[in-house]
């Protein structure tokens, strides 16, 4: 796995205006990745009322289907009410133990196993050096995911530059060396959400510059219309099959 090294220790703003609280115990319920980003995202907007399932699947990235299937899971875990606002018992839990997101955090489309990942690293960091190491297993059971996926989520947020990974190891009481959990160091999300709009700009700079050749090509086909390399005769091999054998491609 590619890796990155950087000074520990960023500065923080003050956490009320950029970052929004979930619940501690929301992992006790084993919501699924998608019912977490859902959760989440009721989390971020908790004192503005309830939204629609358009609008959430705007915000989230899925489609409007999903959305409302997992919303109606969270519903029967009490966790949402029917008007799709986050339960009463759950807003008095937000409000004693919690950890924070970044309010930039659905700006960057994780996949929802990588947002899962994510948060699950904040809630262990910690808070003066913003780095914490557990295993790809202690994740895993976390966050219900497999560990596998545990790891191309690893992957996802190391590519997007929202965390530094730096491998570890350890001497048993014989001496001997043995590798250790990986180190994650939690970074800025301001420069990951930047660096990832620059990349959605280049793309959508090649995507034009690529429709423009094919214009052109197209244009130029127009203008220079070129012989049928072959033809086929279809009809005619369906209905004589010893026909299929005399058809020549015309040069």
């Amino acid at each position: 796995m590619r890796q990155r090294s950087t000074p520990i220790g960023w500065p923080r703003r003050d956490p009320r205006h950029y970052r929004f609280a979930v619940p501690n115990a929301v992992w006790e319920y084993k919501l699924k990745p998608v019912e977490f980003v859902i959760f989440s995202y009721l989390c971020y907007h908790r004192p503005s009322g309830t939204f629609t399932p358009e609008v959430i699947a705007t915000d989230v990235h899925m489609t409007t289907s999903t959305v409302k299937k997992y919303l109606e899971a969270l519903v029967d875990r009490g966790l949402v009410t029917a008007e799709r606002s986050l339960a009463l018992d759950v807003q008095c839990i937000t409000s004693e133990k919690f950890f924070t997101l970044p309010n930039e955090v659905f700006l960057l489309w994780l996949p929802p196993s990588a947002f899962m990942v994510y948060a699950y690293l904040l809630l262990i960091e910690d808070r003066r050096t913003h780095a914490c190491h557990p295993s790809y297993n202690t994740i895993a059971a976390a966050t219900g995911v497999s560990k596998n996926t545990v790891m191309k989520s690893i992957g996802t947020l190391l590519d997007m530059d929202l965390i530094t990974v730096e491998p570890s190891s350890y001497f048993d009481k014989r001496g001997m060396k043995w590798k250790g959990n990986n180190l994650y160091t939690i970074q800025p999300v301001r420069p990951a959400v930047d660096a990832f709009h620059q990349r959605q700009l280049r793309q959508l700079e090649l995507d034009v510059e690529r429709r423009r050749v094919i214009r052109r090509q197209q244009e130029y086909d127009r203008r220079h219309p070129r012989a049928a390399l072959c033809t086929p005769a279809v009809a005619e091999a369906a209905l004589d099959p010893a026909q299929s054998q005399e058809a020549l491609c015309a040069r």
